[in-house]
């Protein structure tokens, strides 16, 4: 019998593949979407003390299947959510609240959501807070200051020394998901050449399955140099694409792209590829792939002279 609940934090999942931030979670319906549709958990679209202004259009197809977006955060306070997240706790899934960017900003949400919510972790986005190390620990300190419950930090492929600070900042964190989209990046029609998005000059950032190699190789780097969890995320869209992120070193995936362009449906469908995957091996848990790649890379380099 194959086993596919996960364990992260002292976190139960009913399933490893998870929701990631972003627009497929960006109302309390499509939150209940998500729990409808298989997620094994729900981590929520951003919030930050002030509402965002996205310019539109947001979201434009890119290349590759893939999406580019000029999203920042959610345009409507936490407040507004309440509802919603209140839902999601009722289903039993576990609720991980995401929000960004500043100490300061950490501080505030951390102390009002963790007592109004209660959520199973907190899981906070670099996206915006700089690329040193330095600004991005300051903000994992404060909230690792403010909240009692885990804390997962999203990393930015943006950020140069990402090893470094995955070392450095496992000190506050409990869990790292990587990766966070890609950008900013240029894409438009030559027949029509024109801005595809609302940003100044039609910038976006790239997400969906042109990521996933960077994804993947970023999550074998983090998962190599400290040893608390890695959540994978980038262009996942199949149960095999999950299979290799396990592989790779994570213990739970998320997903968003795939949810924009296939439907909330799409977490449950990729959760029964990764169970058909390993009913067809034999292998009892997919917490028996965690690390697989990466003891094979220990061997070879074992074998070498």
């Amino acid at each position: 019998m194959t086993d596919m609940t996960a364990r992260v934090n002292g976190i139960s999942f009913s399933n490893p593949v998870l929701t990631a931030a972003g627009p497929n979670v960006g109302t309390c319906a499509k939150l209940m979407e998500a729990v409808k549709g298989g997620a094994g958990g729900i981590v929520t679209k951003t919030v930050s003390r002030l509402p965002a202004k996205d310019p539109r259009p947001t979201i434009r197809k890119g290349p590759c299947g893939g999406l580019i977006n000029c999203e920042t955060w959610a345009e409507i306070p936490a407040e507004e959510y309440f509802e919603g997240y209140r839902e999601v706790k009722k289903s039993g899934l576990p609720l991980i609240l995401s929000i960004g960017y500043s100490p300061e900003d950490m501080k505030y949400l951390g102390a009002l959501l963790e007592r109004e919510i209660q959520p199973d972790a907190f899981e906070f986005s670099t996206h915006y807070t700089g690329k040193s190390a330095e600004p991005l620990l300051a903000v994992a300190r404060a909230l690792r200051e403010t909240v009692s419950v885990p804390i997962w930090m999203k990393i930015s492929p943006n950020t140069p020394d990402f090893e470094e600070l995955a070392a450095k900042a496992s000190e506050f964190v409990d869990a790292f998901v990587a990766i966070n989209s890609l950008g900013p990046v240029l894409d438009f029609d030559p027949d029509h050449p024109v801005p595809p998005l609302g940003s100044s000059w039609g910038q976006g950032w790239l997400s969906g399955p042109p990521i996933l190699p960077l994804a993947l190789r970023m999550v074998y780097q983090i998962a190599s140099v400290q040893p608390k969890p890695v959540i994978g995320v980038g262009g996942i869209s199949t149960g095999r694409d999950a299979v290799k992120f396990f592989q790779a070193g994570a213990s739970l995936v998320q997903i968003c792209t795939a949810a924009l362009t296939r439907g909330s449906g799409v977490y449950g469908q990729v959760a029964g590829e990764v169970r058909k995957w390993l009913e067809e091996r034999s292998i009892s848990s997919q917490e028996s792939l965690r690390g697989e790649y990466a003891r094979q890379c220990a061997a070879r380099r074992k074998d070498r002279p």
